[in-house]
């Protein structure tokens, strides 16, 4: 028997109805229900549902991960896409379609990302129940508040999942193409204290935490540190008024690398810094790291990446593995030891006024993903 053909017209009243809905990373609630619709009318079917308990939902949040699960007889395989949006203005989007293109009115986002994606996720599942004679095992995991930093897909475990390749389906990038490696990934947060004084009545007392601040972020290396690094200093704050020596500056940062050695290099570069300027006379340094997410490389012998390309030659593509400076949640499965590659979705503009979709190129998404799923 062939393998069931993606449904068009489904794909696209879904994905439709998904970016009409409004809900930005915090507040995945809209989401999570839209999604529980769709599971209870298929329960019957087998397919299965486990919300993450509360506890697991990430500060500020109102909606944990959720998991759907479709029982089968063959290997399972792991989906993966994000429930949030980067913020949108008030209101909900107003969806503009012309030329079988998706977008909005200009005033706000689209949320392709990641609409598109959980719009793949439950064809497949479709899919999936449809061949009830060769149905495939599919687990599907829908995280929260990735656009903040993979927060919801931080609190996934191993113990979850009994896949041992996964797709993420938020690639912005063309169809037919693979993101294999992404960076590792650091947060630093420096704190320059010093003393606070008149401004006028007493300045040689004061120590200004803003003037030595400013000469520590001059001395740290911005933007391409090396061919695989790069670093940012992204925010700085503090100081009360004019009247006032500043006693207390804070400046964050970004470190990321494809190079654990120039990653650890550029950390200790950091933290030495620190440690030097901590001497000055009356003021004091420290600094605090926060990993983000681990890197990752799947190599092109990596059973999942095998999968991919056999779908890309059955359907006319020429695999393109990509090496992507961003990172997402494809890096946290990675991390817990689940090969994962990020799924290319053809996605325009993404987290910008001017995003849109090409429907054929969903289309072909999703055909080329039901392959590496089904056509086995």
């Amino acid at each position: 028997m062939p393998i069931p053909m993606v449904d068009s017209e489904r794909l696209y009243a879904r994905v439709r109805e998904l970016c009409a809905i409004r809900a930005p990373s915090r507040s995945e609630r809209a989401i999570r229900d839209y999604l529980h619709s769709f599971f209870s009318v298929r329960e019957v079917q087998g397919l299965t549902w486990e919300e993450m308990p509360e506890f697991s939902i990430p500060s500020g949040g109102d909606t944990a991960n959720i998991l759907m699960r479709v029982p089968g007889a063959s290997n399972p395989l792991l989906l993966c896409t994000h429930m949030d949006t980067v913020p949108l203005d008030p209101g909900k989007p107003v969806i503009v379609e012309q030329q079988g293109e998706l977008r909005t009115d200009g005033t706000s986002i689209l949320g392709g990302d990641d609409r598109a994606g959980i719009a793949l996720a439950l064809e497949i599942i479709d899919l999936c129940l449809g061949d009830a004679e060769r149905r495939q095992s599919l687990e599907v995991v829908f995280t929260v508040q990735e656009e903040l930093g993979c927060l919801g897909a931080s609190k996934l475990t191993h113990a979850q999942f009994s896949s041992s390749v996964a797709f993420n389906l938020d690639g912005e990038t063309p169809v037919g193409t693979a993101i294999v490696s992404a960076p590792q990934k650091a947060r630093f947060t420096c704190h320059v204290h010093g003393r606070a004084a008149h401004a006028a009545l007493e300045p040689l007392l004061g120590r200004n935490a803003i003037r030595l601040a400013s000469e520590m972020v001059l001395q740290l290396p911005q933007g391409q540190v090396d061919p695989l690094t790069t670093m940012n200093v992204g925010t700085i704050e503090g100081g009360l008024q004019t009247n006032v020596v500043p006693d207390l500056v804070t400046f964050t940062g970004e470190l990321r690398s494809f190079s654990p050695e120039s990653f650890r290099a550029c950390t200790a570069l950091v933290n030495s810094l620190c440690s030097q300027f901590n001497r000055r006379d009356g003021f004091s340094v420290d600094v605090t790291w926060e990993s983000v997410y681990a890197g990752y490389a799947i190599d092109e012998d990596a059973p999942v990446v095998r999968r991919f390309a056999r779908a890309c030659k059955i359907l006319g593509y020429e695999a393109d593995l990509l090496r992507s400076a961003g990172g997402g949640d494809a890096n946290m499965l990675n991390g817990l030891g689940i090969p994962t590659i990020v799924f290319g979705m053809g996605m325009h503009h993404i987290h910008t006024n001017r995003e849109y979709l090409v429907l054929d190129e969903l289309l072909d998404a999703a055909r080329l993903l039901r392959e590496a799923v089904l056509g086995i």
